[in-house]
């Protein structure tokens, strides 16, 4: 937008259009601010859409309205930028892709019929250039992201337990030293009794066994209280508590140690 316009001092063409610059640069940055606010977040799809509409509209004008005696140009570089600006239902971009298509061959042929034909094919073109590289970046793009979370989850995760691990707890302590992070109102340290001699007796499978039994239990916990479970090392847990007072800590660490001791571990 600022381009064009720095250029209008040098070009009639481009001082006839600098109102329309304006008016859509005033709505591109107002959308903008628009979605910054916490309750449009969960409008963000229809928001899109609506800017890629201000811009297609733009293009549009400057094709059919203020230069019907050229080819378009901006309106191609809309088809080929809107399919890779954002993820969606591939569907449903292609779909208002094909939308403006319809609406500014329609207008091209009835307000510019000398490059009607012209503009049709060269629009015609660059929207399935761009739906067809959009649609795969869109499949290559959800393939990262899927990538990264099972990354994330392999990095975070126990295997045996199926708990937090050691790596995520100490991220969790530096992130609590952060200003505006929740506190946890309590820390509990638990580890299994004679697991040793357990795992001594019944062999390491046995023991094995043994820490994933118990993770079950604890994520159990997990998901009915406020409470994030780790596995610190060997048969030691960490949990951080938010929003108990220390009674009711108490009261949870009992209901653990019945859960565990509860545990059929096969005799």
């Amino acid at each position: 937008m600022l381009l064009p316009m720095l250029a209008a001092p040098f070009s009639r063409t481009k001082t006839n259009v600098v109102p329309a610059y304006l008016l859509t640069a005033t709505l591109f940055f107002t959308l903008f601010f628009l979605f910054k606010l916490s309750f449009m977040k969960k409008y963000v799809f229809a928001g899109l859409y609506f800017c890629f509409s201000v811009l297609f509209l733009f293009a549009i004008y400057l094709s059919v309205i203020h230069t019907p005696n050229m080819r378009a140009t901006i309106l191609l570089g809309a088809f080929c930028i809107m399919p890779l600006g954002f993820i969606d239902r591939p569907a449903c971009i292609n779909l208002f892709v094909a939308f403006w298509f319809s609406v500014h061959t329609i207008l091209a042929f009835y307000l510019k019929p000398q490059y009607a034909l012209d503009d049709t094919i060269n629009c015609l073109c660059f929207a399935i250039l761009g739906c067809f590289i959009g649609n795969i970046m869109v499949g290559v793009r959800l393939d990262g992201y899927e990538v990264h979370r099972l990354l994330t989850i392999e990095k975070e995760t126990d295997v045996l337990t199926g708990l937090f691990s050691r790596r995520k707890l100490f991220e969790t302590l530096a992130e609590l030293e952060t200003t505006g992070t929740e506190k946890p109102t309590g820390i509990l340290m638990i580890d299994i009794d004679h697991f040793k001699h357990f795992n001594d007796s019944h062999g390491h499978a046995a023991g094995d066994r043994c820490l994933n039994r118990i993770g079950e239990t604890l994520t159990k916990f997990m998901n009915n209280f406020r409470l994030h479970f780790y596995r610190y090392g060997g048969e030691e847990f960490v949990a951080t508590a938010y929003g108990y007072s220390k009674q009711d800590l108490l009261s949870i660490a009992e209901s653990l140690r019945i859960a565990v001791q509860s545990i059929d571990m096969n005799g």
